[in-house]
């Protein structure tokens, strides 16, 4: 008997294993191949990255703006541009950002930078490096994230967890997406989805928004907890989330955000069957932060 209990017990936790190093490697996949995000997974403590919001300058060429740029960041010894996505849809402007600049700006592009340290930041931007880089943009914001390579690593496996339960406690599948009647619709959107039409080619395969979070009070706060634990729920369902997630740190222009997330999502076609889905519109006013600026990008990383 006690064989058999050690034998049921190893085997228990070698099917996890397996399992955790599936969900792993499901996502590098995800990461590597579809949001085309350069993230090394391990790194030191005092790497620090960038979230860079980017508007085109009149009678420039975007990729070409990107392009530019990123060289001229990875001129920098241990500069590296992760992520590269061109804004779909500004789809939350934040007040504070309106604020700050005295009007919406319509952000094109979005760059995520890792670099060594914040110190290696703060010589490109104080030394004019920065300016000469983005010489291709009219506007652009900077703001600082700190984020831990344990705990992006441990995100997919809480995902994992999160399926695990579902199967075992056989939740309802959210899927098909069922659209919501207009009438039903919950919209603190900026802009109509359909926007979203326009990127489908390089949004077949992935999409992500890029999101400056700053809490609310403790009642918004808890509204949006019941938010995030169904987003979760879908998310470990169909197998997306989130690449990055970092607590944010000002840079410029007295703005205060509490949080970095960029989240992938499998193409802008699924994002808008989602988010004018009866499931979306029914969780979607318990959506409450202080602030917040949410872009939805498309990967274009790989074409620069």
């Amino acid at each position: 008997m006690v064989r058999l209990f050690v034998f049921l017990a190893v085997g228990a936790l070698a099917c996890l294993a397996a399992a955790m190093l599936w969900q792993h490697r499901r996502y590098l996949r995800a990461r590597r191949d579809l949001v085309q995000d350069r993230q090394p997974l391990l790194y030191p403590a005092e790497v620090f990255h960038v979230v860079l919001f980017l508007e085109l300058a009149p009678g420039r060429d975007l990729f070409d703006g990107v392009r530019a740029l990123r060289d001229a960041l990875e001129d920098n010894p241990g500069v590296q541009l992760v992520y590269a996505g061109k804004v779909a849809l500004n789809a939350q402007p934040s007040h504070q950002l309106v604020e700050a600049f005295g009007e919406e700006v319509p952000w094109d592009a979005i760059v995520c930078v890792q670099l060594p340290s914040r110190a290696v930041w703060d010589r490109i931007a104080s030394s004019g490096d920065l300016k000469r880089a983005a010489s291709g943009f009219s506007r652009t914001y900077a703001h600082g994230m700190k984020r831990s390579a344990l705990r992006n690593l441990v995100i997919p496996q809480g995902l994992l967890a999160r399926r695990l339960q579902q199967i075992a406690t056989r939740a309802p599948s959210q899927l098909p997406f069922t659209p919501a009647p207009k009438e039903e619709w919950v919209m603190p959107l900026h802009a109509p989805f359909a926007r979203l039409d326009a990127e489908r080619e390089l949004g077949r395969d992935a999409a992500v928004v890029v999101n400056l979070v700053r809490e609310g009070t403790p009642e918004q706060r808890a509204a949006d907890h019941r938010y995030v634990d169904r987003m979760f729920g879908l998310m470990a369902e169909v197998g997306n989330g989130p690449m990055h997630m970092g607590r944010a740190v000002t840079l410029e222009r007295d703005t205060r955000y509490d949080m970095v997330a960029l989240v992938y999502y499998p193409g802008v076609e699924y994002f808008r069957r989602m988010a004018e889905s009866r499931f979306y519109q029914a969780i979607l006013g318990d959506k409450q932060l202080g602030d917040t600026q949410a872009s939805i990008t498309v990967p274009i990383l790989g074409r620069l």
